[in-house]
């Protein structure tokens, strides 16, 4: 019987977090919460852009690079800076050694290449290899009055412009004018790919997780292609190990046809913002980076 494989990409829950808070929606009413977003897709943010939190949501266009995925019978041994990860547990589902960048814009589908009938068996975890750029394309509208970071451009609506930046330089003087990101009226939106690396969770820590999310608990490492170790020093990985306990345990047999991952974007960017000055108004210097979690069934 042929074997069928192919990706869904729903509006389901992230998987780790590049944040050192906790993973949330922009939800709840405003008062409660200091960022809400509507039905619609419209954010309101109220307070100090530092007692904001986690308001994340979902980009239109979210870039990655998959290398390899799989699924295990038993945990994969996860990477120390002085060992590599290890998959001998594991069957290989996709192993793309050059990479295949796709873009999980919510509710596509993609079929991969460089894909391998898992063997007939019981899986409660599985792996995967990704890169660690990120690229974001978003416009966004907010009730607040949004600038571009440190100019008198603003207007309801935000977009991404193009440009590449490592996660870790978020911690010292934006541009400025910002070159990530850019406010204005609806028709101004002229929005382009924005790139970020992921280089670090927080400041030295390389690791994140686990995290629990509707499809199970999963835990992320940064990690070089070269030895795959864990890597302890920002601008040095190039690739994001990450495994996952799976909730339900896949069934893979004889009669099995189709091997579906169903990946969530629904909280796969937010807001890098400061506070302008005025109440409730603030200057966006990027729309950073989330992750997603992965939901995998066979058929």
């Amino acid at each position: 019987m042929k074997f069928n494989y192919i990706i869904i990409l729903f509006l389901i829950t992230l998987g780790f977090s590049i944040n050192s808070h906790a993973d949330g929606f922009c939800e709840g009413s405003l008062g409660a919460e200091n960022a809400i977003e509507s039905a619609a897709g419209v954010i309101t943010y109220q307070g100090n852009e530092n007692a904001i939190g986690d308001c994340a949501f979902a980009p239109d266009g979210y870039q990655v690079t998959i290398y390899e995925m799989g699924l295990c019978t038993s945990e994969p041994t996860a990477p120390t800076s002085s060992s590599a990860y290890e998959t001998d547990t594991c069957s290989t589902v996709i192993n793309s050694p050059s990479g295949q960048t796709i873009n999980l814009a919510a509710g596509s589908e993609l079929t991969l290449t460089d894909v391998t009938r898992p063997t007939n068996g019981t899986y409660t975890h599985a792996y995967m290899v990704l890169g660690n750029s990120f690229g974001i394309t978003v416009t966004k509208q907010f009730t607040n009055t949004m600038h571009r970071y440190n100019t008198a451009t603003s207007g309801n609506f935000c977009w991404t412009t193009s440009g590449t930046e490592h996660n870790s330089d978020w911690g010292g003087t934006p541009a400025n004018p910002t070159t990530f990101a850019n406010c204005g009226d609806e028709e101004d939106a002229a929005p382009a790919m924005y790139t970020e690396i992921l280089d670090h969770f927080d400041t030295d820590t390389y690791n994140y997780g686990p995290v629990s999310v509707e499809s199970g608990n999963l835990t992320a490492y940064l990690v070089t292609d070269s030895n795959d170790r864990l890597v302890n020093a920002v601008k040095t990985a190039d690739r994001i190990f990450g495994k996952q306990t799976l909730g339900t345990a896949v069934e893979v047999t004889n009669t099995s046809s189709s091997f579906v991952v169903s990946f969530g974007v629904n909280q796969a960017t937010s807001t890098q913002m400061s506070d302008e000055g005025s109440s409730n108004t603030y200057d966006v210097i990027a729309f950073g980076s989330g992750p997603f979690s992965a939901f995998i069934t066979v058929e």
